[in-house]
C-alpha cells in the first residue's frame, strides 16, 4: 500500500506560534491557498481513497487538495485515529510556554508519544487490509506525522513538517519505508 500523509494548511495558531493540539483551529485564507496548491501534489497519483483527521483544518485541506486535482469524486473519511496529539493544558499556549513545560516536565496533561504513534499505526495496518495494492491519502497533522515516522525511525533528518508537505510511504504488510519526505 502506498500512503499519501499530507500536513494540513496553515492555521492563525501555526501563523502565530501557538499550540494547537486537538482544539479544532480552521485554516486561514493562506492554509485555504497551502491546500489548493498542494493539489499539484498528488495529481499524479491514482488516490483510492482519502482519509483525515477529523479537525477542519485536515479535512478542509484533503478537500481542497481533492477538489483542485483529478480526485474530486473521491469521498473523504474522518479517522479519530490520525488525529493531532493532544496538547492538554498546552492547547493554545506560546512555543515558549509549550517548551518550558517540557523543561519542567509539567507534561500530566499531555498525550504520551507511544500512544499518538501507536493509534496512527493501528490505523494504517487497519488500511492495508482494505487498500493493498492501492494508493490513499491521509490529511493529518505536523506532531502525529513526526512521531509515527519517529517511532519507525522513518524520519532522516529534524526539519520542521511544513504545512502541506507530502510524506510517501510504502506498507507491504511488515514494514513501513519512507520514499518521499517533506516535499
Amino acid at each position: 500500500m502506498k500512503i499519501l500523509m499530507v500536513r494540513h494548511g496553515e492555521t492563525d495558531y501555526n501563523k502565530n506560534h501557538l499550540v494547537q493540539g486537538s482544539t479544532n483551529i480552521p485554516l486561514n485564507q493562506e492554509g485555504i491557498n497551502q491546500a489548493i496548491k498542494a493539489s499539484e501534489k498528488i495529481r499524479d497519483y491514482k488516490i483510492a481513497r482519502a482519509y483525515s483527521s477529523p479537525l477542519d483544518r485536515a479535512y478542509d485541506t484533503c478537500r481542497y487538495m481533492l477538489d483542485n486535482s483529478n480526485n474530486a469524486d473521491i469521498e473523504i473519511t474522518k479517522d479519530i485515529r490520525v488525529i493531532e496529539k493532544n496538547y492538554g493544558k498546552f492547547e493554545g499556549a506560546t512555543y515558549e510556554e509549550w517548551r518550558k513545560g517540557r523543561e519542567n516536565n509539567d507534561l500530566s496533561s499531555v498525550e504520551l508519544d507511544t500512544n499518538v504513534a501507536k493509534r496512527v499505526e493501528e490505523f494504517l495496518k487497519e488500511k492495508y487490509v482494505l487498500h493493498e495494492n492501492e494508493t490513499i491519502l491521509v490529511v493529518c497533522h505536523g506532531a502525529c506525522t513526526r512521531i509515527f515516522l519517529e517511532s519507525k525511525n522513518l524520519r532522516p533528518n529534524k526539519n520542521y513538517i511544513i504545512n502541506t508537505s507530502l510524506n510517501e510511504l510504502e506498507y507491504n504488510g511488515s514494514e513501513f519505508k519512507l520514499l518521499k519526505y517533506n516535499v
